[in-house]
């Protein structure tokens, strides 16, 4: 029973994911015509995907680095992509991104043990620019909103991803209101402790403000890595023998991303194969079956990039010399 209370939810997401893989393919017709595309793959197109799902984690990395140059944490490209790529591992093996991103601020904190705020600070701000890119990519669709055809269940997946995206971004700003301190003296229902600690908190968040160059250099990255991201995919449908355009995939990959910050499935798995049906069905009257191995695909070369990181665990254990010198300082 302690263990169900601790982990209903992502029971509930991963039997919520079976339940829409089984939707997926639970149909004899369907099945059949997956492993016909299956056995037609092209590998070439495999190694593009899993090019652009390494080329997109890197282009993280980067982003990651420049929010750590931000907040004044000292760490080299090398161990930010160690970071990185662990933390891409773990997230494998736990409910949603945030797992990763834990160790990630575990891995800095051990670094430097005094840098604990501005540690969880600089991964807000790496997702941060995430979103922002994404709200970007998601603006461009909906002007682009008649490629989406009336009445079907793409316009539909549209609209519900604009609301989830929408809804992410006022949380955001809720969060955003509660660091500025004539907010936080009207919170008095909030515990002493936690609102010094926000306090802090939105100290170490605003000092971003004095370095826009470096805001909108994650901001651009991020938006390169969401180029990746699309590529990924795209490759992965040219893979499976769906030849749609760069631009088709573009048209629906932030929509599906937004509509997956709904934290239902297990790392989308399931629902991503069926809005890839429905979007990709109604735009471009692609097969269901080749619609749904292009989004395990895509998904596929992401998780092997995510397995490859880690090998990089070892590197992320700090050397004694390096520990050292900051022990001293406090």
């Amino acid at each position: 029973m302690n263990f169900l209370r601790k982990n209903g939810f992502l029971a509930l997401q991963i039997l919520l994911s079976a339940f829409l893989l089984h939707r997926v393919f639970g149909d004899a017709t369907l099945r059949r015509e997956a492993v016909a595309v299956l056995s037609q793959v092209n590998p070439l197109w495999a190694i593009g995907g899993l090019a652009s799902a390494l080329l997109c984690e890197l282009l993280c990395a980067v982003r990651w680095l420049i929010m750590l140059r931000i907040f004044n944490i000292p760490i080299g490209f090398g161990r930010v992509c160690a970071f990185s790529f662990a933390g891409l591992f773990y997230s494998l093996f736990l409910p949603g991104a945030g797992g990763g991103d834990f160790f990630r601020i575990i891995y800095v904190i051990r670094l430097h043990p005094g840098q604990k705020r501005r540690a969880v600070v600089s991964v807000i701000a790496d997702r941060l620019c995430g979103l922002v890119a994404l709200a970007i990519f998601l603006s461009v669709v909906f002007l682009f909103r008649d490629a989406f055809p009336v009445g079907s269940p793409a316009r539909m997946i549209l609209g519900v991803s604009l609301l989830v995206l929408s809804v992410s971004v006022a949380l955001v700003f809720l969060w955003w209101m509660t660091t500025l301190p004539f907010m936080q003296k009207r919170a008095r229902f909030i515990p002493a402790r936690v609102r010094e600690s926000m306090v802090l908190l939105g100290k170490n968040f605003w000092e971003i403000l004095r370095h826009p160059g470096g805001v909108f250099a994650g901001v651009a990255v991020s938006c390169a890595a969401l180029l990746a991201h699309v590529a990924t995919y795209f490759f992965s449908a040219l893979a499976f023998g769906v030849f749609t355009s760069f631009w088709g995939m573009f048209l629906i990959m932030p929509v599906v991303d937004a509509f997956i910050l709904l934290p239902v499935t297990f790392f989308g798995v399931g629902l991503r194969e069926t809005l890839f049906q429905n979007l990709l069905g109604s735009m471009y009257g692609v097969a269901p079956a080749a619609a749904a191995l292009a989004a395990l695909g895509g998904f596929g070369f992401q998780a092997v990039i995510g397995l490859l990181g880690g090998l990089l665990i070892p590197f992320t254990t700090p050397s004694v010399s390096t520990k050292a010198p900051e022990r001293r300082a406090e």
